[in-house]
């Protein structure tokens, strides 16, 4: 995000339709099963997105159970995901230098412009991320990775996955708001303030999303994993068109009854509850309803009315964008504040232009 003078940042717009045409990203081949050359990519990635605390790692572990190789370097578990996180270690590394190189924090809401994750201040993630990849999983005809802020830095990887010839398809975990709010509460009750854990789940799931349209795009409510978990597994693997084999049934049959606790689960609102809560952002709501819908389709059936609605929850968001910038901006200068030896002599240097024209 550039600044002007005063400090006060740039507004910020995202492109909300697909790559722009500068983009060397694997849109260009309209037909996700075919690319420019020999008509056959060389391997398929699996992509688990979502807002936080909303199950991406439930949902990974279930991607595991499918035959998707996930890898074997994952990040340690912790009190904060007991059962584990099953996302590669380098790979989230990666991400999480790619956020830190635009001054992204995890928990920052501003948008981000797509230019912003491409040039040469990116190239060396990028070479990390192939080499990554290549020696990793490319002998992996189907693979997945777990971040669920993927979203928020799609056009980083976009030219990476172009490069090693890999068609991409993604995997929503949906989690009701609510419950997100609650469960971030439990960790951080800054964030899981419902106002601001709104925040986070819209520019977790929002931006972006249009550019996976080209390709296959399921979407899984966590509650409906946890209560069927067989079921909405199996409608998983068709969506995603995932190859089967004679042991499937038995590793979900594993999933389903060793890996699964019921216990983990500490809240369950209804749609109902959206209505009732008088705290939630109308945009989420909107949202969390058209992804919830998406998520009931048969696998093959068209989605262009979801499209269609899905741009009033884009428009809505970009609305918000001067406001995300702002609030971002001042989280940064609070945390300055409090990190900084000079401690609150700061807020002199904020007081100085109300002190001149007093």
């Amino acid at each position: 995000m550039s600044g002007t003078s005063s400090g006060f940042p740039m507004y910020t717009r995202w492109p909300m339709d697909t790559p722009d045409a500068q983009s060397p990203s694997l849109t260009a081949a309209r037909n996700p099963r075919e690319d420019s050359g020999n008509g056959v990519t060389n391997s398929r990635c699996v992509f688990v997105i979502g807002a936080g605390r909303s199950g991406t790692s439930t949902l990974a572990r279930a991607l595991a159970s499918l035959g998707v190789d996930l890898g074997n370097n994952f990040k340690r578990a912790t009190r904060k995901n007991p059962t584990g996180f099953f996302e590669d270690a380098d790979l989230l590394a990666i991400s999480k230098a790619v956020r830190n190189r635009i001054g992204v924090r995890a928990d920052s809401v501003r948008l981000i412009r797509a230019d912003e994750l491409r040039g040469a201040h990116m190239n060396d993630l990028h070479a990390r991320a192939v080499e990554i990849i290549d020696k990793r999983f490319g002998s992996s005809p189907i693979w997945g990775f777990k971040y669920g802020r993927t979203l928020r830095i799609l056009p980083f990887w976009e030219p990476v996955l172009a490069e090693l010839n890999v068609e991409p398809t993604f995997v929503i975990a949906l989690r009701n708001p609510l419950s997100v709010a609650r469960s971030r509460a439990r960790l951080d009750p800054r964030r899981g303030l419902q106002a601001a854990s709104d925040l986070e789940w819209l520019i977790g799931i929002v931006p972006y999303l249009r550019r996976t349209r080209p390709y296959r795009l399921a979407v899984v409510d966590y509650d409906d994993l946890m209560d069927e978990p067989v079921k909405h597994l199996t409608r998983l693997a068709g969506a995603l068109d995932l190859p089967r084999s004679s042991a499937d049934g038995e590793r979900i049959r594993d999933y389903a009854e060793r890996f699964l606790d019921p216990g983990l689960r500490h809240t369950r609102f209804s749609d109902a509850d959206l209505d009732a809560s008088e705290g939630l952002n109308p945009i989420v709501r909107n949202a969390y309803r058209l992804l919830r819908q998406r998520s009931l389709l048969d696998p093959g059936t068209t989605d262009e009315v979801f499209w269609q609605q899905w741009r009033e929850v884009e428009r809505d968001l970009q609305a918000l964008a001067p406001i995300l910038d702002l609030i971002d901006l001042r989280e940064n200068e609070r945390r300055r504040a409090i990190t900084s030896l000079k401690g609150p002599l700061q807020s002199f240097a904020l007081l100085e232009p109300w002190w001149k024209n007093r």
